[in-house]
């Protein structure tokens, strides 16, 4: 049984639905495409009156990944972002949790939705990417 979320306003109106855990983002009529986050026009054909929401896929795999040794003040280092390609072909950057195991690129991962601190000590609904157990792939 997955773990309760928070109940914390999310990072952004429009950024995600809770049940289930989708991130949200757009679907475009006229070619197809999907772009997350959710813009006005469609970055692949411009567009800006074909755009409908839609629920992304909530696992990917590991496109390529980096570890964070410097930040913005206040942000605790050392930390894992990638860039995850969900299995319905949006490609994004986030946070990558991988408890100490090396990242891989070609590693299946699954979305997280976290509480996520803000520079003014508040909380809020964020999302994160966590390697997909075994046997879940």
């Amino acid at each position: 049984m997955p773990d309760p979320l928070p109940d914390l306003p999310p990072l952004r109106e429009g950024l995600m639905q809770l049940d289930p855990p989708r991130l949200l983002g757009a679907e475009c009529r006229a070619c197809g495409g999907r772009h997350f986050p959710a813009r006005t026009f469609c970055p692949a054909c411009n567009a800006d009156d074909a755009l409908s929401p839609v629920a992304l896929s909530p696992r990917g795999l590991v496109h390529s990944w980096t570890i964070v040794r410097q930040a913005p003040a206040g942000r605790k280092t050392p930390y894992t972002l990638a860039y995850v390609d969900l299995d319905d072909g949006v490609r994004l950057l986030a946070q990558l949790e991988h408890a100490g195991a090396e990242p891989g690129i070609g590693m299946p991962v699954q979305l997280a939705l976290r509480a996520v601190e803000m520079d003014d000590g508040s909380a809020r609904l964020g999302y994160r990417f966590t390697p997909l157990a075994e046997g879940n792939a």
